[in-house]
């Protein structure tokens, strides 16, 4: 039966692509025979690949996937917007301060102000959530956490929280891929702006700071 498939296979190939079905090409009456080239070529129409189709990003939006990404992003983005303005702000004030003890003074301060306006609030997202918050962060200030931890708190600050972001299933050195992995985040991102759906929510947070002595 195999061999039946097999030879019914072979004939089909040779008459669709032109090939007798002996790998002859003629027989003349000087009985000389010519022996075709066992390559064959086909020419094949010209074939668009594309990463995904519109069909498909239309349908997520209707799976709970989608929305419970959209109920993600309105919560934990305003945090990732802030860290971004916190940054910016604090390398700000470094650029302006050339002693190492005041530059020292200045980062506790921040780490002290923050920890405790955005600690019991934080501590309230799911797993799922402080992921996502992650790859936030290093899309909102093209770098991650943990590049940011390293260089205000130094290595070994960084290393620890990273061995604990581990054990919880994440890391602080996630990035923020939107052609792949994040393409769903980033369209979400995108009709937030175009108000097509609703925006990320307000944080009602008070950084308090303490002046520099």
């Amino acid at each position: 039966m195999q061999n039946k498939a097999l030879i019914c296979f072979i004939l089909l190939a040779s008459f669709f692509l032109g090939m007798p079905a002996n790998g002859i090409a003629q027989v003349n009456k000087t009985d000389s025979i010519t022996i075709l080239d066992s390559n064959m070529h086909v020419n094949l129409k010209e074939v668009k690949i594309k990463a995904r189709k519109k069909k498909r990003r239309k349908h997520y939006r209707s799976t709970k996937r989608y929305w419970r990404t959209v109920r993600n992003i309105r919560i934990v983005y305003p945090y990732a917007e802030m860290a971004n303005q916190t940054i910016s702000d604090l390398n700000k004030e470094l650029e302006s301060i050339t002693s190492k003890k005041k530059r020292r003074k200045l980062i506790r301060r921040e780490y002290k102000g923050l920890m405790k306006a955005y600690k019991e609030p934080m501590m309230k997202l799911q797993i799922s959530q402080g992921k996502l918050l992650m790859r936030l962060i290093d899309r909102e200030t093209g770098s991650s956490s943990y590049n940011h931890l390293k260089e205000l708190k130094g290595s070994t600050t960084a290393f620890f929280w990273q061995a604990v972001a581990s054990m919880f299933g994440t890391s602080l050195k996630s990035e923020y891929k939107p052609e792949s992995r994040d393409w769903m985040v980033e369209e979400i991102l995108e009709r937030m702006k175009n108000g097509e759906l609703p925006p990320p929510q307000k944080l009602n947070i008070k950084l308090e700071r303490e002046d520099l002595k």
